[in-house]
Parts: C-alpha cells; sequence; structure tokens
C-alpha cells in the first residue's frame, strides 16, 4: 500500500492540491496528514484524518510512500519543519497542479505549486519551494530553496530569488533584480531595487524596514543536520519574546515614517500640478 504524508494540518489548500492530484493518477492508495500539534490528532481535513506528529514517518516505507512539507506560514518554519522530515529518509512527492503549464521549467523535488500558478520559459525552482494560487514566475527566474511565493505575486523576467526568501501577496519584482537569502517582501509591494540578504522590505516602492546587518536570524543550509544554534541568541524564553516585541515595534515605526514619506511626496507632487494646471489656465 502506498501512503502520501501530508506534513502540517494547517494547510487545507495543499491538503485538497494532494486530494485532486491522487483523482486523476492515483499516485496513492492512501493520504494521511501529521502534524505535531496534538490536540489536532483525530481530526480531519476534506476527508483526510490528522493520524499524529511527525515521528509517524518512522514507520513510512521509503521505498513506497512519499512525503510532502505544507508548512508554508514562514520560510523559517518551512525550513526547520523540512528538517524533521528529511531525518526520516523518505522520497518527497512533487505536487503541480495538473493545469499548470511546465513545459520549458526546471523544477527540483518537493515542489508545490498550486492552481492558476504561472511559469514562464526557461524559469527554474529549487527544492522544498511553493508557488500558490495566480502567482507568476517569470521567464529565466530562480527560485532558490525554501522559497514560498504567496498568491498574486509577480516575479518578473530573470529575478533570482535566494535561498528561503518570502514574497508576499500581490506583490511585485521588478525585471533582473536579485532578492538575497533569507529576505521578506511583504503584500502588495513594489520591488525596484535589489534587495539584501535577511532584509525586509514594503511599499511602494519598497524600502527596507528591517536590515540585518548581522545575518544573526539567518540560517544557513548548505550542510544537512541538526539546526545550526547562533551562539550570540539568547536562549531565555522571556529574553526573545521582548526581542521579538522590540522589533515589531521597529518594523511598525519604519513603516509609519515610509507611508508619511510617500503621501509626503505625493501631495507635494500633486500640488505642483495643480499649480502649474491653474497657471495654465490663468
Amino acid at each position: 500500500m502506498t501512503t502520501l504524508y501530508l506534513c502540517g494540518a494547517g494547510n487545507p489548500e495543499g491538503i485538497r492540491l494532494a486530494l485532486t492530484i491522487n483523482q486523476v493518477q492515483s499516485r496513492w492508495d492512501r493520504i494521511i496528514i501529521l502534524d505535531d500539534d496534538p490536540s489536532k490528532h483525530g481530526q480531519s481535513i476534506l476527508g483526510v484524518e490528522i493520524v499524529g506528529s511527525f515521528n509517524v514517518l518512522e514507520r513510512a516505507d521509503p521505498v513506497s510512500d512519499e512525503v510532502s512539507n505544507m508548512v508554508a506560514r514562514t520560510t523559517r518554519r518551512r525550513q526547520s519543519a523540512l528538517r524533521k522530515i528529511q531525518a526520516y529518509g523518505l522520497p518527497f512527492a512533487t505536487l503541480i497542479d495538473l493545469g499548470v503549464d511546465a513545459t520549458g521549467v526546471t523544477f527540483e523535488r518537493d515542489i508545490t505549486a498550486y492552481r492558476n500558478a504561472l511559469f514562464c520559459a526557461n524559469a527554474s525552482v529549487d527544492e522544498a519551494s511553493v508557488v500558490f494560487m495566480g502567482a507568476i514566475v517569470g521567464h529565466g527566474s530562480r527560485l532558490g530553496r525554501c522559497c514560498v511565493v504567496a498568491p498574486g505575486a509577480v516575479i518578473n523576467a530573470r529575478v533570482e530569488l535566494g535561498e528561503g526568501v518570502y514574497i508576499g501577496t500581490n506583490a511585485s519584482i521588478l525585471p533582473d533584480l536579485k532578492i538575497g537569502p533569507w529576505a521578506t517582501v511583504g503584500a502588495n509591494s513594489a520591488v525596484v531595487q535589489d534587495v539584501p540578504t535577511g532584509a525586509t522590505v514594503m511599499g511602494v516602492p519598497a524600502q527596507v524596514l528591517i536590515l540585518d546587518s548581522s545575518n544573526r536570524s539567518v540560517e544557513s543550509s548548505n550542510a544537512p543536520g541538526a539546526e545550526q544554534q547562533n551562539p550570540n541568541r539568547p536562549c531565555d524564553p522571556t529574553t526573545l519574546e521582548s526581542e521579538q516585541t522590540e522589533i515589531k515595534s521597529r518594523t511598525l515605526k519604519q513603516l509609519r515614517l515610509a507611508q508619511e514619506k510617500y503621501i509626503e511626496s505625493y501631495r507635494l507632487t500633486n500640488d505642483d500640478l495643480i499649480h502649474r494646471e491653474e497657471k495654465r489656465i490663468d
């Protein structure tokens, strides 16, 4: 009996994608969900049962069974889940909606591409990456390992995404740009220049809200095995919570200043146009 293990119960659209593919291709005899949250065990999503934690993979058959990483809320969580799954040595399933045209596109293993995603010719997607509904990946673009492209995002021609990049909903990236590893592009943003490693950018045009120059929160996955621990990062939960609160507060302040700057620039431009029109009429 062949089994597809879907790791992560927070993504019903991914579960539906697996069910739809299996209805047409009959690739697996059964599909089950695994999640490390015990409160979810015994529940079902779209008729698929959550049978237990990731450690159920210990009983899987590496010859006939496959696994898929459903975690996509953030690229760091996705990477963490990926490392847990890899420890069990199972092959990863590639889940690409049957309506997606993959002609001339290079996909590595463990790719998830949802309905209405559009891949242009000569694009490539590295392993463990996800492209959601309605997103566009332009010709010649390169998506690195463990990237997430949210619904409606537009990655134009020859754009390069480093490892672990998150592109928010309806964001747009102009051609020929490079987005550094573990960078985040906020929803509805327009990226018009390269984005540094670990940076968070947002706005129209996108501006840097957080620049992680130390890269202390950026994990390297070049070497397999357990997650690397940064010795400079405090381990006390209270300290971590305080640090996260400070980062969120600083981010909101930077976003507000960027918005005010944009609005002021728009107002001055608009006032200048009105003034010119009034002079012309006079």
